[in-house]
């Protein structure tokens, strides 16, 4: 087994929290409070007004708590009751569910993202459902798991290449190993 088999739904989290783009950063900071996790996908809200289309719950972007910092060090108070649409990342760089996961470590790296939305694409349609969330901790986490895909990922000239993720997963195995303890 090697990271170029394994697919990305296989890890990927289906639980994935979403705002309206027309909500507030606290709406989406609550979320993130109240979930425990580290971003949000914004969603249209109702139809799309130009041709009619039913676009509500279509991915547009994500606020990630790198971009709460951002926001919040600028200490603007407008910008807490701006739309996250104005404030949030955008394009939203997503992955299909049948990528592989070395795939996705690829798209983080060349992006400087640390999770992927994760799409299957519509047969009838040209657009892509979103069904889940892969971040770079799930990746992680995987191979301290099934600790044979260290090898796939060592002797790839992935992290020849990108040796930031190599330092990012040493960061989280060695952060793993401490708190095992």
């Amino acid at each position: 087994m090697s990271i170029e088999s394994i697919p990305v739904a296989s890890l990927m989290s289906k639980s994935v929290k979403t705002e309206t783009s027309d909500q507030n950063i606290r709406a989406v900071c609550k979320i993130m409070n109240e979930n425990n996790i580290g971003s949000v996908v914004i969603v249209n809200k109702g139809k799309d007004q130009k041709n009619g289309n039913n676009n509500a719950n279509k991915p547009v972007g994500i606020i990630t708590e790198r971009d709460i910092v951002r926001i919040m060090g600028t200490l603007e108070p407008s910008l807490l009751i701006t739309p996250v649409h104005e404030l949030m990342s955008k394009p939203l760089i997503t992955i299909l569910s049948n990528n592989s996961i070395k795939d996705a470590i690829q798209t983080m790296q060349a992006k400087n993202i640390r999770r992927l939305v994760v799409v299957e694409k519509e047969e009838k349609h040209d657009n892509n459902n979103m069904v889940g969330i892969i971040t770079d901790k799930d990746i992680f986490r995987a191979i301290m798991k099934n600790q044979s895909l260290i090898p796939s990922i060592l002797n790839d000239e992935l992290l020849t290449q990108h040796k930031p993720v190599y330092e990012q997963f040493s960061e989280y195995w060695f952060g793993d190993i401490l708190h095992r303890r």
